[in-house]
């Protein structure tokens, strides 16, 4: 079953006539339904779905005939037709030393004709940028997708004329991964894109001030509890003990302007601790980016401002 977001056979709705439910598509059926009163709009729906069957990407690129689609991601949007490397003509034969010489320089014109402009260089190697940052922090197609959207909104705009490729690229992925929830911090992502995180902050702020009107919420306590606990390979009785006094906590005034990593170190600390298990708060401050001064004093903080009781099971014999 999916969604019909328009549904041709009934003046151009997608809502059924008779109850004004929401119409679903049968692919197995071919057909297009109510699923509240069994109304069938449709019985002979067309299949848009391939007529073959693939069990990896290898295959299914073998079997696919059209091109891949197009993406935000590559400064033309993967819509340019790529020269192949393998030096065979259409017959899957090697070419000659003539031929493979006059190939290579239709390979070195396309390359130059497809970043003609100067504005197309820029948007090509600040993509590039993107999505090697991107793969250094194993970010998901989505956040690249959103992170390319918002450069070539800011390069629209000029927001990133004059700016710094580097940072701006940098700045982009970070504010796709906060408007996607993904917990990745700006040191991360400015050490993966290969400058400073202060300059990405600097950025960063550019591109909210002139371009994002909506307010992104920071990662909450919980998220970078679980990611400090990820890295450090803690144990989770520790994880769902932090977790539990970060949720208790939640709604006092502790939290506010807080950075939310310093007080997820202290609650895996404190946790710690409950649990029996000595976590140097040097190794802890480290994972999560944070000072051990920082460490000690939300743990201070907590420690005045709550009271923690911990009940012990008798041992049996």
């Amino acid at each position: 079953m999916f969604p019909i977001k328009r549904e041709a056979g009934i003046s151009g709705l997608n809502e059924c006539p008779n109850c004004r439910s929401k119409l679903i598509g049968d692919t197995e059926k071919g057909e297009v339904l109510c699923p509240r009163c069994g109304f069938v709009a449709i019985d002979q729906s067309v299949d848009v779905t391939p007529e073959w069957k693939s069990m990896d990407f290898e295959e299914r690129s073998k079997r696919m005939r059209v091109g891949m689609p197009s993406t935000l991601s590559l400064h033309d949007q993967g819509l340019s037709t790529d020269i192949s490397a393998d030096n065979r003509d259409a017959h899957g034969k090697f070419l000659d030393s003539y031929n493979r010489q006059s190939a290579q320089q239709m390979k070195k014109w396309q390359r130059r004709i497809r970043t003609s402009s100067s504005p197309e260089r820029s948007l090509a190697v600040a993509l590039a940028k993107i999505s090697e940052a991107a793969d250094v922090l194993r970010l998901p197609s989505p956040i690249v997708e959103d992170a390319s959207l918002i450069f070539r909104k800011s390069a629209k705009q000029a927001v990133s004329k004059s700016k710094s490729i580097s940072g701006m690229a940098a700045a982009s992925l970070y504010l796709a991964c906060r408007r996607a929830n993904v917990n990745r911090s700006l040191k991360e992502i400015a050490k993966a894109a290969g400058m400073q995180s202060r300059a990405a902050a600097k950025y960063y702020r550019l591109l909210i001030s002139e371009m994002e009107s909506n307010y992104v919420p920071p990662p909450t306590v919980q998220k970078y509890i679980s990611k400090l606990v990820n890295k450090e390979k803690i144990n989770t009785r520790i994880e769902r003990l932090a977790l539990e006094l970060a949720e208790r906590a939640n709604e006092s005034d502790i939290s506010s302007g807080k950075t939310p990593a310093g007080l997820a170190a202290a609650y895996v600390y404190i946790a710690s601790v409950m649990c029996g298990e000595h976590i140097p708060q040097r190794e802890i401050a480290e994972f999560a980016e944070v000072t051990e001064v920082t460490v000690r004093n939300r743990c201070r903080e907590i420690l005045e401002n709550f009271t923690i009781r911990q009940k012990l099971r008798p041992q049996t014999a």
